[in-house]
């Protein structure tokens, strides 16, 4: 029978293509200590939990428990939800789905929103090259604008990236000294998705051409670690489009450390919202 997960290349669902030979139904089922570690949200669930400061807060989507960060010289969030919100659009007009969470930074030079999943601080994936075994990881989302403005990650961080500073140092466009894994969109006016990666004290590394964005039109966005080759492909909507080599993994700035989902917007001129409809990341024992 057919894996209620995987549903169609350009559906809403996982790409069939990608997750192939990977054991879906168990990893996110409830055996799936057996087999490795799975996590997936598609926030219906989504809601906040309470404030932490005036810049962080709790928020829990179907069993993850998410840490928020707002850097803005209004000093926002000591009321949860205000820049990490749900869309007030149907599905039917917003193609949401069921449920999405966008993420908005203030209108100031440097502010910025993030959100990351394990509370900031549980970090269960890796992409060690000497010691991973498959790694997937998944999303679908879209930018309300890709004329620049906002500098935008998706994918995967390490522990302490979802604080100020903690993706992107101001005024800088480049990933800071951690470990990140997964998708950018520069505010430089091009609309071209980046695939990057960064470890500590590296200097990052970019793939860019993965795919020409369109404003507030989704996509799906991912890649997958291979154990047996020790290179990483990075899909679009189901389709390979890319492939890190295996030299390229093997040599800094590919991530040493483990990592957990992580998305990030900041403001450079114009406010950009991130909607996730989804995210997914799976990883074998």
């Amino acid at each position: 029978m057919e894996s209620p997960y995987l549903i169609g290349q350009e559906g809403r669902g996982l790409s069939p293509v990608l997750w192939q030979n990977f054991p879906v139904d168990h990893i996110f089922g409830p055996e799936k200590m057996a087999y490795g570690v799975g996590l997936m949200d598609d926030f219906n669930g989504f809601g906040p939990c309470g404030a932490i400061s005036t810049a962080s807060a709790w928020f829990v989507s179907n069993g993850i428990a998410y840490l928020g960060y707002i850097d803005s010289d209004a000093g926002v969030m000591a009321t949860p939800g205000i820049n990490v919100t749900v869309p007030s659009t149907t599905p039917s007009v917003d193609a949401n789905g069921p449920g999405a969470i966008i993420l908005t930074p203030d209108n100031d030079d440097n502010d910025s929103v993030s959100i990351m999943a394990g509370g900031g601080l549980m970090t269960p994936f890796n992409p060690i090259y000497t010691a991973a075994k498959d790694l997937i990881f998944e999303t679908r989302f879209k930018i309300s604008s890709i004329a620049g403005g906002s500098d935008t990650f998706i994918g995967l961080g390490g522990t302490g990236a979802c604080a100020n500073n903690g993706c992107r140092a101001d005024d800088s466009g480049v990933l800071a000294s951690n470990n990140f894994l997964g998708f950018t969109l520069l505010a430089t006016g091009t609309s071209s998705l980046t695939f990057t990666y960064q470890r500590v004290g590296g200097t990052e590394a970019t793939h860019t051409g993965m795919h020409t964005l369109v404003a507030d039109t989704y996509l799906k966005a991912g890649f997958r670690f291979h154990q047996d080759t020790k290179m990483c492909s990075v899909w679009i909507d189901g389709t390979k489009v890319h492939a890190v080599t295996a030299a390229e993994v093997a040599a800094t700035p590919w991530p040493t450390l483990w990592m957990n989902f992580l998305a990030e917007v900041k403001y450079q001129s114009t406010a950009q919202g991130l909607s996730i409809d989804w995210w997914a990341a799976a990883q074998l024992i």
